[in-house]
């Protein structure tokens, strides 16, 4: 074989389609200079190659002018990676900690367009006397801006203000039906406060000595020996009969207690609803009858019976029946007493 070229060359091969599937073909070859190219028909695809390394990280520094201004840096092993756009060439320029890897054309085309930003705001106050500051943290598209406001200086105590008024508050329900004397409380439901009557007993009032009528030998089956108004209350409310007492003498007939006298004290008239009672221990002389509180019906803080409405005055009476017997019966007044308080329904009609 005769040698007719003897060179170092430089050969490209660059693949070419072959859309017919030709049995065979003639391969060209182009030598211009020292330089060759060789067409070779591409063959099928074939199969995915094996994973390769991760791509080498690159620290994003930039924005450099001209590559003249990247040679300008001292730039060591320990800054390898590091990596800039050249504006003047488009391209991207990466140090490998020993020389220079260009990328051409890097930015020959704008990118897809990329998520919109979400950007908040905070504010936070400096130390007093310090500057304004702004910083602007977080990765697009969520981004925080933060501004630092200096803090001033305490100022001067200002005047008093007005009181305010408590129906005004927020956690305060309406008060348009409140009744003088209310009081506030909590209502754990709609967490709010509500006006409720005072829980604290009204009064007292009494009555005593002369103010009960006395009587000797007295026949008929049942008397009242007096009566006590309470005024009017600005709630709806229940009497409560506190103490009391009165003497009473019987006349022993055939034997001792075949008389007996009790006392009831009444609301509203001699024959009202009972609130009060007493009965005394069977004697021949005086017997003292005390007088304690009594309902005729189970009583609840939200019953009605016995009760008076607001605004209207009350009028309790004092009577005396004899419920066994026939004997007569003194009222001795002296030392007689009867106190009343009274307390608020709970709730209110």
């Amino acid at each position: 074989m005769s040698t007719v070229y003897d060179a170092d060359v430089t050969i490209t091969m660059r693949g070419v389609s072959d859309p017919v599937g030709l049995p065979y073909t003639v391969n060209p070859l182009e030598l211009t200079d020292r330089e060759a190219v060789i067409e070779i028909r591409e063959g099928d695809q074939g199969e995915p190659g094996i994973q390769g390394e991760p791509a080498w990280p690159w620290v994003w520094l930039g924005d450099a002018a001209s590559f003249a201004v990247l040679e300008g840096f001292s730039l060591t092993t320990a800054d390898a990676r590091k990596a800039w756009r050249v504006v003047d060439e488009s391209a991207i320029y990466l140090w490998t900690g020993v020389d220079w890897v260009r990328f051409a054309d890097a930015f020959g085309a704008p990118g897809k367009q990329g998520p919109a930003n979400v950007l908040s705001g905070v504010g936070v106050a400096g130390a007093v006397g310090s500057s304004a500051a702004a910083a602007l943290t977080g990765t697009a598209p969520n981004q925080q801006l933060q501004i630092t406001f200096p803090r001033g200086t305490t100022g001067v105590t200002g005047d008093a203000g007005t009181a305010g008024a408590i129906a005004d508050a927020e956690d305060v329900a309406d008060l348009t039906d409140a009744r003088d004397g209310s009081v506030l409380t909590w209502d754990s439901s709609d967490a709010v406060w509500r006006a409720a009557p005072n829980p604290k007993l009204g009064g007292p009032w009494a009555i005593a000595g002369s103010q009960f009528a006395a009587a000797s030998n007295v026949s008929a089956e049942s008397r009242t020996v007096a009566t006590m108004t309470i005024p009017a209350q600005p709630v709806a409310w229940r009497p409560i009969v506190i103490s009391g007492q009165i003497n009473v003498k019987v006349q022993v007939v055939s034997a001792v207690d075949d008389t007996r006298i009790i006392a009831e004290i009444r609301l509203g008239s001699a024959t009202g609803p009972v609130v009060g009672f007493g009965m005394p221990l069977g004697a021949t002389n005086n017997s003292n009858i005390l007088l304690c509180p009594r309902w005729e019906q189970a009583i609840t803080p939200d019953s009605t019976h016995a009760t008076v409405a607001q605004n209207q005055t009350a009028t309790l009476y004092v009577v005396l029946t004899r419920v066994a017997g026939v004997g007569t019966y003194t009222v001795i007044n002296q030392g007689a007493q009867l106190l009343v308080m009274a307390q608020a329904l709970k709730e209110q009609p």
